[in-house]
């Protein structure tokens, strides 16, 4: 580790790529490091990024996905290498590990586009025949949201190392949310929940209960992580439902996890954790749907 871990890295293009493909495993932090907008810190060894960097990213456009991703960033990314050469060192105060496989925040069952095992750590590559498992679905180039709950199903069920709770989604949250999310618009948030107010002190419960889940079930976990690429893109001009779903568009996909870089004006719209609390419970509970039919339970 470097005297000062809070002191910025000079990469050459093939060590940022080099760290972008094997360590920093995520279309979001890693089209950031590419891009130059998530500086690295430490050393190419065992880099590292500031957590208010992470925030301030997160939170462009004027929303508060940023405060979310500090959650994260502490919660999964919190070890770094230390001469065993697993990630079980403490990372210093006020930053996160860019070593995503092997940590914390790294579980079976993944899509296996961007990791390869996830308990070893430095094992990220581009798995191009799963990125085609995953485009494969589109529709005009858009994935509707469950066909993606269909898609992290199948790859729970692809790994016997995969956990899921026997219990169904919905009971692990809140039965009247099962109505909420199958739907969308303000106007059935308000019925189900009364005021504004009342309706974010609903999703602040929900998201605690997500974020509690995310490391113990791996059906949660992987909700999570595509919730928030629909929570990064909800707000994107020229969003688009497919089947009165949310949709994503193949090419924000290739962007973020192949060619390693944001779509054009990123920074200019909001990106909200309700969305990802409304977004990661959806596909939660279309992905438990579809895993208890593949299972025949």
């Amino acid at each position: 580790m470097s005297d000062n871990p809070n002191e910025l890295v000079e990469l050459s293009g093939d060590e940022k790529a080099l760290l972008v493909e094997r360590k920093a495993t995520c279309p979001f932090v890693g089209s950031a490091v590419a891009e130059g907008k998530l500086s690295v810190r430490n050393d190419a060894k065992d880099p590292l990024a500031s957590i208010e960097d992470l925030r301030r990213l997160g939170n462009s456009g004027g929303g508060d996905l940023g405060d979310l991703l500090m959650i994260f960033a502490s919660g999964n990314h919190a070890f770094m290498r230390s001469d065993s050469g697993k990630l079980d060192k403490s990372v210093p105060s006020g930053l996160f590990s860019l070593e995503f496989p092997g940590s914390q925040g790294s579980h079976p069952g993944h899509s296996g586009i961007l990791q390869g095992d996830p308990e070893i750590p430095g094992s990220g590559r581009l798995s191009e025949a799963d990125f085609a498992r995953l485009t494969s679905r589109a529709k005009d180039g858009w994935i509707k949201r469950s066909d993606i709950g269909r898609f992290i199903a199948e790859n729970l069920l692809k790994d016997p190392k995969s956990k899921v709770f026997g219990k169904n989604a919905a009971a692990l949250l809140a039965s009247d949310l099962f109505e909420f999310v199958e739907t969308t618009g303000s106007a059935l948030l308000s019925k189900l929940f009364g005021s504004d107010d009342e309706a974010s002190t609903t999703h602040r419960d929900v998201e605690e209960k997500l974020t509690k889940l995310l490391g113990e079930d791996n059906l949660v976990g992987s909700a999570g992580e595509f919730g928030l690429l629909f929570a990064f893109l909800a707000n994107k001009p020229g969003a688009k439902e497919v089947g009165g779903e949310p949709a994503v568009a193949v090419q924000d996909l290739q962007a973020m996890f192949v060619d390693k870089h944001f779509p054009d004006g990123w920074e200019t719209w909001k990106k909200s954790r309700i969305d990802w609390v409304t977004n990661t419970t959806a596909l939660l509970i279309s992905a438990e749907k579809e895993y208890r039919i593949l299972k025949g339970i």
